[in-house]
């Protein structure tokens, strides 16, 4: 199961860079258009908005999954055994209630604005960008649960070691 973890958020770091390099190069493109003369990229802040929101909902959840999200490193950094496994455990239920919550909002949201199109691309459906929010809580949750079951591991394996 973690090698299948770590594909997925070896992808999802590679969507959250080529989204970076969209949102990048749609700000250079619009700030370039203001100043060159018979330039006009309507379209630019549109798809910079859209390819941030994706960069930042893929990011948040690598970020679950490297633990770099809020702890209380006073609590954390001070406990051990089975008070440690319980406040990481209370800290990754705390992570897939978010992400539960992410999922089931945003997928109300992205069905709400699915009908609706971008102002200056009308191909391009509102709701691809709604989509960000529940794919990255079902994302959080996956890499919550992932690293649960490693704290857990550490724990069994700690105690194992101790009564040996």
């Amino acid at each position: 199961m973690k090698k299948v973890i770590d594909i997925i958020e070896n992808i999802f770091l590679k969507l959250a860079a080529l989204f970076f390099l969209v949102f990048i190069a749609c700000v250079i493109l619009q700030v370039a258009s203001r100043y060159i003369p018979g330039i006009r990229v309507l379209w630019a802040g549109e798809l910079a908005t859209y390819a941030f929101i994706w960069m930042i909902f893929i990011g948040a959840a690598v970020m679950v999954r490297e633990k770099g999200h809020f702890t209380v490193g006073l609590v954390v950094d001070n406990v051990k055994g089975l008070p440690l496994l319980l406040v990481q455990s209370l800290t990754h239920v705390l992570i897939m209630a978010f992400g539960l919550v992410m999922i089931i909002d945003g997928y109300g949201l992205t069905v709400q604005f699915w009908g609706w199109s971008l102002n200056n691309l009308p191909e391009i459906r509102q709701g691809y960008a709604w989509m960000a929010i529940p794919v990255g809580g079902a994302a959080m949750i996956l890499f919550a649960l992932q690293n649960w079951w490693e704290d857990y591991a550490k724990f069994r394996d700690k105690r194992k070691e101790a009564a040996a």
